[in-house]
């Protein structure tokens, strides 16, 4: 397993490379632009302004996922957007009244491009929108190219659970391990040969990328690919606290300046708590004791006890196992709290949680208070995605 590579280097992302070397190939395309403000240049021009300025090409409409086309919509929210109100283009919202673009949305056009930073993580929307995209484009006959982009985390981490099939969802549309560690390129190639098999895709690779190299090694500005996801690190942090937040029984650092950097509630005791972490001796991080008040989401205004996650090597951290350990102790910390239990009525919040777990077997451990739940799952399913994983990898 390679680790993530120190310095930077000269890394182009596809929309770069699509200028570069094939402009000519979109000259009398009807093109759609699926993307948000992470789909830019190194040099921050709108992917929009870049495809706009090809010659012979024609941008018919924009598509824009969770969060919206500018990232002004806060999560969870239905995005309803008519106009662009920079580039004056129409604009179909595929976060509001459907999720998969109807053959009306895709009527006229030639090809849909995809650019999207994404954050590695099974439960962020971003790829769910893609699958969706695919999945219409093979039925409407037109064309997908994804402009690729990093895996902030590197592209060399895998685990968490595995998805049951009966829990697929928009936060969980295909069957991998939260952490997956591919490119949406990666991800592309995947869906076409698993899910839409007649698709006519085209990946734009990045030039420069090498496997195991994380955002901090390019030297690029980090766009937010949500409001919660300020700094490139923090993909790390929402792998390491993000499920246990839909629990909605503890803070994970939401409505604060650090969020899924925080683990609080009212009854934990922050010493003992980050003492107990810290004794696993896990790689990469450091627990530190701490109170605090978020000013909105849960425990708003109300001072909240725990610990701050700190990452001290990017290259040994694994966020998958810090969820995992996160999970158990705060079980061995406070089981009268029943933090877990009430995971099998399948309702409300509980319902959320399962569907960001994605693994019904362990949900119904933690509800009987199994500190030692993740410890004995099988890996079996793990080790069958990482295995068939390879023949979709695009960079070595």
């Amino acid at each position: 397993m390679l680790s993530p590579l120190s310095g930077t280097c000269e890394v182009l992302p596809g929309v770069e490379v699509l200028a570069r070397d094939h402009a000519h190939e979109l000259a009398g395309k009807r093109v759609g632009i699926l993307t948000n403000p992470t789909g830019v240049t190194r040099e921050l021009k709108s992917t929009i302004d870049v495809i706009r300025s090809l010659p012979q090409v024609r941008v018919v409409r924009l598509f824009s996922p969770e969060h919206g086309l500018r990232g002004q919509h806060y999560a969870g929210d239905k995005v309803s957007e008519n106009l662009d109100p920079v580039s004056r283009l129409p604009v179909v919202s595929l976060y509001g009244a459907t999720r998969k673009p109807t053959p009306e949305m895709l009527e006229g056009l030639d090809m849909v491009i995809y650019d999207i930073q994404d954050v590695g993580h099974r439960t962020y929307t971003y790829v769910s929108t893609l699958t969706y995209l695919m999945e219409a484009c093979e039925e409407a006959g037109v064309a997908v190219w994804v402009l690729d982009r990093p895996d902030p985390m590197g592209g060399h981490l895998t685990g968490g659970p595995m998805l049951d099939p009966d829990l697929e969802s928009f936060i969980g549309i295909h069957p991998v391990p939260q952490v997956y560690g591919m490119t949406p390129g990666e991800w592309a190639q995947m869906i076409r040969a698993e899910r839409t098999p007649e698709i006519d895709l085209r990946v734009i690779t990045m030039d420069g990328w090498r496997r195991g190299m994380n955002f901090g090694a390019l030297g690029w500005v980090w766009i937010p690919t949500s409001q919660h996801i300020p700094h490139w690190e923090t993909s790390y942090f929402y792998a390491m606290t993000g499920t246990l937040g839909e629990l909605h029984r503890l803070s994970n650092g939401v409505g604060t300046p650090s969020p899924f950097e925080l683990i609080g509630a009212s009854w934990l005791e922050p010493v003992e708590f980050a003492s107990r972490l810290n004794a696993l001796n896990l790689p990469g991080v450091i627990f530190r004791p701490t109170s605090f008040k978020p000013r909105y989401a849960f425990g708003t205004g109300e001072l909240l006890h725990g610990v701050q996650i700190h990452i001290n090597d990017h290259a040994r951290v694994n966020p998958a196992q810090v969820a995992s350990a996160l999970s158990a102790e705060l079980i061995r910390a406070a089981p009268e709290q029943g933090l877990f239990d009430a995971l099998d009525n399948g309702n409300g919040q509980a319902s959320m949680f399962l569907k960001a777990l994605g693994d019904r077997s362990l949900a119904e451990k933690l509800a009987r208070n199994e500190p030692d739940a993740f410890e004995s799952e099988s890996s079996e399913r793990l080790d069958s995605f990482r295995e068939n994983r390879v023949k979709y990898l695009l960079y070595r």
